[in-house]
């Protein structure tokens, strides 16, 4: 009777830490996504100018959904090549591949390339850049592709793992503006899914 007893201690503890850990995401997922809207409703901080702000109808979300926070197998491209990516603003900025990211979505093998901006400055040596496409942009949300912001740091202590979490991925502010130079996210990471999460866009 007695091990019957911790087992089913067991298992609440165990069904708590799960509950706690979900809770915890939940928070920091609409805390993250709060601070963006507001990012852009601040008069202090918005990037948008006053004509644009007429029209500004806000930043919109994909409900938050945890089948879009995925553990992806990280491989480092030792030696990437610098890449020019072509902007909406028809110039060029310069992104140094870091490494790849795959992972399965919808029962589909998926691969990303993760970017370093170039030349990478010492303040930034720890951001990464993750830009893509979707069969949601042009549809339900915007055409011109969505940014995942990481870290170094986010890789921890196993190297060869990552977390994704596409509730936070997030528009250009070309999106929004016409007085921004926005990278146009590379043909090899254009995904054959839907994300359904993270910042959509109507106009």
């Amino acid at each position: 009777m007695s091990r019957i007893i911790i087992a089913i201690i067991t298992t609440i503890i165990l069904m708590s830490c799960q509950t706690t850990k979900k809770n915890f995401d939940l928070v920091a997922i609409q805390k993250y996504q709060t601070e963006l809207a507001t990012f852009y409703t601040d008069p202090k901080t918005t990037p948008l100018v006053d004509e644009e702000n007429t029209n500004f109808k806000g930043i919109t979300f994909f409900p938050i959904s945890e089948k879009y926070i995925v553990k992806a197998k990280f491989t480092p491209i030792k030696d990437g090549k610098v890449i020019p990516f072509p902007t909406s603003a028809k110039k060029i900025k310069n992104y140094k591949e870091y490494g790849t990211v795959t992972f399965t979505l919808d029962d589909v093998e998926q691969t990303l390339t993760i970017y370093q901006s170039y030349p990478i400055m010492e303040k930034y040596e720890d951001s990464l850049f993750l830009p893509f496409m979707d069969e949601t942009n042009g549809v339900t949300s915007y055409g011109g592709g969505r940014y995942l912001d990481l870290s170094t740091r986010d890789l921890g202590r196993k190297v060869n793992e990552i977390i994704l979490d596409f509730n936070q991925v997030y528009n250009p502010y070309c999106a929004y503006s016409k007085h921004y130079n926005c990278p146009i996210p590379p043909a090899n990471n254009v995904l054959d899914v839907e994300i359904n999460a993270g910042v959509s866009y109507h106009k």
